[in-house]
């Protein structure tokens, strides 16, 4: 039978893909890899091609097979799939251990960079050359014996435990059954619709549901809505509650599940850091975050530490002044909170609160801009920004298998009608599907070594609120800015220019990754942007001036309270990877609650454990580069700034934009980008005047 892994051309046939498929796959893909390493080892060419795009194009060939299924795994997780997954993951991380570590590919690589030719490179070969002498040296590649086989020991270990912890995420699942009408007082109808179609859902698969009830879970666009506009503080605690046990000691499988303690992060939380920080000890470096920087743009760890406790000191008084703000609005409103206690606020009334207060304070109310913000409108008003900016034209094909129904796929092409990439874009929730938004690249824009241009491909994913039988989808403000936020990520994949596939598109330095990410963002939130798509999908009628500036307006609302998050976050992650010992007695949700009470305006509650599922650090790549957010911010609200003086939609500016940024992916190190897009440093001026602070009081 034929390998629908093995055997396909440009695309994926994703809809003949079975979990049975995987495993020879991988070992096929692993065969053919080894075959190819040894040829190129036997030559011993000391030139570019044969010493370092020669082993690029081996990569390809398990890439070609393992990128698939990793996106499989994400999106269309069934138990079958993970099973296979799961046993063929440790092949695929041996043979990378075996390639890294052999003594005999970093001889060759090393043999080259003393040649002539490779002292004489420039441009985009040097940079190859210099980051994967690097990638090579923290590969583990200069250690030997028995340091070697445990630094393989343990790269195999951490994969298995990132997929258990983001296994274990995904599969806490927790539904709010409601059967009373009351308590569903202040929810939108959309989203009571919603609830109700979930409820027949869930009743279908066997779950014991009454006929008239409605449910709620924890996939953003049931949850988010139910935090902000339910007014039963009981019962938003409770689901508040739920979604901070997931992957805990109370962690549970939901309605078609039961409770279930295999599903506890905590403990692989601290394998997980015990692996990394003896990965850390081998290599030579006191802890994980400094291993993590030699990779980045930010010079050390104690820095960064440094601009978020900047950040988190200028950002505070404005916090404390929003968090006052609610407490008084709190009392004016006579609301009565869940611990009889009027001079806080808990953390389940936080959003439900600040949209009344919103409301109040701008005469805006976030429900009413979403007939202006339709799904498909807004997806055809992203794609025309992108167009006016970047001249360029985006397609939907209809030929190409994907995994699901939901899913379509574009063509990005210039003006000329020539191809640069295509995208998959899947958008609504699923049982089996990763909560979340991001981009995965699958194929990387590149030129191979017979010098064929490789058409670059990725995955959008999104989680947002499906349209059903007829209603259309109408999304949250937020949702938008998500979806932009995801398209940025996409065109960074797309849009590069670069020769070699590691420099290509988001293969860029960790804290420079959400530049164009969070900079598309803004075309979600400028008046010029917007009006070209914000209009209401019965009428057609744009967004009215005085609602799109009550909108406007509120931008800046709680931006205090939401910085403060995030640098928790940040500061969160850095306290844990910049420890030097795995004998800390301190729980992790404890190092968590000290960063929380030093910072935060929200108090840790009793019997919540964030940290089980915060996959970014402990299951993605985000360890000791979360921070990465908000320095990321700092350059694009700096870089932004040019679109403000220059016209939100000045396609000459965009198409700099493209040139300098989107299209050189890695080639050149990115502050020397920033500065050739910008004609100087960064500053965070721009940055705070968004957040609404005075720069010069700061």
């Amino acid at each position: 039978m034929t390998n629908p892994l093995l055997n396909y051309q440009e695309f994926v046939p994703y809809e003949q893909i079975k979990a049975e498929h995987i495993v020879p796959a991988v070992k096929q893909a692993i065969e053919q890899s080894q075959a190819e390493l040894e040829q190129i080892l036997a030559k011993q060419d000391l030139n570019f091609a044969g010493a370092m795009q020669s082993f690029i194009e081996m990569e390809k060939i398990l890439e070609r097979v393992w990128n698939p299924v990793e996106n499989l795994l994400s999106l269309m997780g069934q138990d079958d799939i993970r099973d296979a997954a799961n046993e063929a993951r440790p092949l695929v991380v041996e043979f990378y251990n075996n390639y890294s570590l052999d003594p005999r590919v970093y001889k060759l690589v090393k043999d080259y960079s003393q040649t002539d030719e490779a002292k004489a490179l420039t441009g985009e070969r040097k940079r190859h050359l210099e980051t994967t002498l690097l990638d090579f040296r923290l590969s583990g590649a200069e250690l030997e014996g028995k340091d070697k086989e445990e630094f393989k020991e343990l790269n195999l270990k951490l994969s298995e435990l990132s997929q258990k912890f983001s296994d274990n995420a995904t599969d806490s699942k927790f539904e709010l059954v409601i059967a009373d009408s009351s308590d569903l007082a202040g929810l939108p109808d959309d989203i009571l619709a919603g609830a109700k179609r979930k409820a027949d859902e869930m009743r279908e698969q066997g779950a014991e549901i009454a006929a008239d009830a409605w449910l709620f879970n924890l996939d953003y666009p049931s949850y988010g809505p139910f935090m902000k506009f339910a007014d039963s503080g009981a019962l938003r605690k409770q689901l508040y509650l739920a979604y901070l046990a997931k992957a805990t000691t109370n962690a549970n499988r939901g309605l078609l599940g039961e409770k279930d303690d295999s599903l506890d992060n905590e403990p692989l939380i601290a394998q997980i850091f015990a692996a990394k920080l003896r990965k850390t000890k081998l290599l030579g470096f006191k802890n994980y975050a400094e291993l993590s920087l030699e990779t980045k743009m930010a010079p050390s760890p104690e820095e960064v530490t440094e601009f978020l406790q900047r950040l988190a000191s200028k950002s505070k008084a404005l916090a404390q002044s929003e968090y006052q703000d609610l407490v008084a609005y709190q009392k004016e409103i006579g609301y009565h909170n869940t611990e009889n206690n009027p001079e806080k606020i808990y953390p389940w009334d936080r959003d439900y609160l600040s949209e009344k207060l919103r409301k109040a304070k701008f005469d805006f109310d976030t429900n009413l801009t979403k007939p202006y913000f339709e799904l498909r409108n807004t997806i055809d008003g992203m794609f025309n920004i992108a167009r006016t900016l970047f001249s360029i034209e985006l397609e939907q094909v209809n030929n190409i298998e994907a995994w699901h129904d939901d899913v379509e796929v574009y063509q990005l092409k210039n003006k000329d009608g020539s191809l640069i990439g295509s995208f998959y874009m899947d958008l609504y929730p699923r049982d089996i599907k990763r909560q979340g938004a991001w981009v995965m690249p699958l194929v990387a824009a590149s030129t191979d070594i017979n010098a064929q241009r490789i058409k670059p491909q990725c995955t959008l994913v999104c989680n947002l609120t499906k349209p059903h039988e007829g209603e259309p989808s109408l999304l949250t403000h937020m949702e938008v800015v998500t979806l932009f936020h995801e398209f940025g990520h996409a065109l960074h994949h797309l849009f590069s220019t670069v020769e070699l596939e590691p420099l290509s598109g988001t293969n860029v330095e960790w804290d420079f990754v959400e530049l164009p990410s969070q900079l598309n963002e803004n075309f979600a939130w400028e008046r010029e942007s917007l009006e070209t798509f914000a209009k209401h999908h019965e009428t057609g009628e744009a967004i009215p001036q005085d609602l799109l500036d009550k909108m406007l307006a509120a931008r800046t609302f709680n931006e205090g309270l939401a910085c403060i998050r995030q640098l928790e976050f940040g500061l969160f992650d850095l306290a844990i990877h910049m420890r030097e010992s795995a004998e800390d007695s301190r729980s992790p949700n404890d190092i968590f609650k000290e960063i929380v009470d030093k910072y935060g305006l929200f108090e840790v509650w009793q019997g919540t454990n964030f940290p089980c599922s915060f996959s970014h650090i402990f299951a993605g790549g985000y360890a000791a580069g979360y921070y990465s957010y908000k320095w990321a911010e700092v350059l694009e609200a700096d870089a932004f700034s040019r679109f403000q003086k220059e016209g939100v939609l000045n396609s000459s500016l965009g198409q700099e934009y493209r040139e300098k940024i989107l299209e050189r992916g890695d080639a050149e190190p990115p502050m020397e980008l920033f500065k050739d897009f910008m004609g100087r440093e960064p500053k965070e001026d721009a940055l705070l005047e968004r957040m609404g602070l005075e720069v010069t009081n700061v």
